[in-house]
C-alpha cells in the first residue's frame, strides 16, 4: 500500500493475533502528525462550521468531502508499527439507529441523535432501507476511489441497546426494562436484525478493497473476514441480572454474523458484566478503553489477566 509499504508484515501479525498467537512481536499502533500541530484526528475537524448547517451536513455526508478530508489526514499521519491507513465511515456511534428513523444532528466533531420513538411497540420500529442505501452509496464511492491509498473501514454501527437509547431515550429505555421487559426484548431483536443486514451490506461493499476481509478504523485492525466491534455502553447503568436478560441476547445474535468480534469495554464500571462477556465462545478480544477520569489500564492488571486467562485477546 502507498501509505503502508510493510502491510504484508503487518498482515502476518494480525493473522497471528486473531489466533491468540504472536508472530515476531506483539501488535503496536502509533499515530502522530508528520508536521507538529497538524490535526490528524478521525473526529476533530479543522473548519468552524458554526452557523452553516449545509456545510456541516456536507462535511458528514458528501462522499467526496469525506474522502478528501480523511485521505488528507492519513497522508499527514505517521503510521507507526502496525497502524493502518483506514478511512473511517462515521454515521454516528450506534449508527444503525439511522436505519430505524433516527434523525442525526451534526456537530463540529460528532453526530448526536434525539429520540424519535414514543414507545418500543413493534409497529413503530421500521427498517429504513432507503437511508441505508444512501450510506452504502457513500461506502461504494469511497471504495471506488480508494486505489492503493486506504482501506474502507466498517461504520460505527455498534451496540443495539445503545441504538435503542438513541431512538427512544436512555431513561425511558431503562424504565421499560423494568415495566415492559418483553417489549424491550422484541425491540432488541428487530433492531439487531437490521444490524446484521446493514453490516453485511457494508462488509460486501468494501470486502474487495479490504483484500477479501474487513477493517476497523479506530482500532487499526484488519481481519480476513467479517469484523465489527460489539458494545453496550448503556450497561454501566444496569445490573448484571439485567445485562444477562437484555444485553447478552443481543451479543449472542450478533455473533452469528461477525467472525472477528471485539468487545468495546468502555470503562471499569463494566467489570461487573465480565462473566457474561467472557462466556461468549466466539468473542476473540476485548478492547479496553481508558475513560476520562479513570486510571490507566496498568492499574487494572488483575482484570486484564482475567480476560487473557479466559482465552480472549486484549487491545489496550
Amino acid at each position: 500500500m502507498r501509505l503502508k509499504e510493510d502491510f504484508a508484515q503487518v498482515k502476518e501479525r494480525m493473522l497471528a493475533f486473531w489466533e491468540r498467537q504472536m508472530a515476531d512481536r506483539a501488535l503496536i499502533s502509533v499515530v502522530a502528525p508528520k508536521t507538529p500541530g497538524v490535526n490528524i484526528s478521525f473526529f476533530k475537524n479543522d473548519i468552524d462550521f458554526h452557523g452553516d448547517k449545509q456545510a456541516l451536513a456536507d462535511y458528514w455526508t458528501n462522499p467526496e468531502t469525506i474522502r478528501r478530508v480523511n485521505l488528507g489526514k492519513l497522508e499527514q499521519t505517521y503510521l507507526g508499527g502496525d497502524a493502518l491507513p483506514i478511512l473511517f465511515q462515521n454515521y454516528g456511534t450506534s449508527g444503525h439507529a439511522n436505519y430505524f428513523g433516527a434523525e442525526p444532528s451534526y456537530g463540529q466533531d460528532t453526530i448526536w441523535f434525539d429520540p424519535v420513538l414514543d414507545s418500543l411497540a413493534e409497529e413503530g420500529i421500521r427498517y429504513r432501507e432507503d437511508v441505508l442505501s444512501r450510506h452504502l452509496a457513500i461506502a461504494a464511492y469511497l471504495v471506488r476511489h480508494a486505489g492503493d491509498d486506504y482501506f474502507v473501514g466498517m461504520p460505527d454501527s455498534t451496540g443495539t441497546l445503545d441504538a435503542l437509547g438513541h431512538l427512544y431515550g436512555s431513561q425511558p429505555l431503562l424504565l421499560d426494562m423494568l415495566e415492559e421487559p418483553e417489549q424491550v426484548t422484541r425491540a432488541v431483536e428487530l433492531v439487531n436484525a437490521g444490524w446484521i443486514d446493514s453490516n453485511e451490506k457494508f462488509h460486501q461493499t468494501a470486502r474487495e478493497n479490504n483484500l477479501g476481509g474487513g477493517t476497523h478504523a479506530w482500532m487499526h485492525l484488519w481481519a480476513p473476514g467479517r469484523i465489527q466491534h460489539l458494545q453496550c455502553d448503556l450497561s454501566v447503568m444496569i445490573s448484571p441480572a439485567m445485562y444477562e436478560r437484555f444485553a447478552l441476547p443481543e451479543l449472542v445474535a450478533q455473533l452469528t454474523w461477525v467472525e472477528y468480534p471485539v468487545y468495546h469495554f468502555d470503562g471499569v464500571e463494566q467489570e461487573k458484566h465480565l462473566p457474561y462477556i467472557l462466556s461468549l465462545p466466539k468473542l476473540r478480544a476485548i478492547q479496553w478503553t481508558h475513560v476520562a477520569g479513570q486510571p490507566s489500564a496498568a492499574h487494572f492488571m488483575p482484570i486484564l489477566k482475567r480476560i487473557q486467562a479466559a482465552g480472549k485477546g486484549l487491545i489496550i
